[in-house]
């Protein structure tokens, strides 16, 4: 998965998604080259346990 398809997922910005990656807030991030991908089964992963951790808080 591209910086942009999580950017899309996460309905933030590119600029977002490297920021936290960066501070280690985003899982399954690999280099490949100058490139950044993100699995999309940790990512899918990811995104259940904090929705569930978030326990339907507005």
């Amino acid at each position: 998965m591209t910086v942009e398809e999580l950017a899309v997922l996460l309905h933030t910005s590119k600029g977002a998604v490297y920021a936290r990656h960066a501070r280690g807030g985003i899982p399954g991030g690999v280099r490949l080259g100058r490139t950044l991908r993100f699995d999309p089964r940790i990512i899918a992963q990811w995104i259940s346990a904090n929705s569930a951790s978030a326990g339907g808080r507005s």
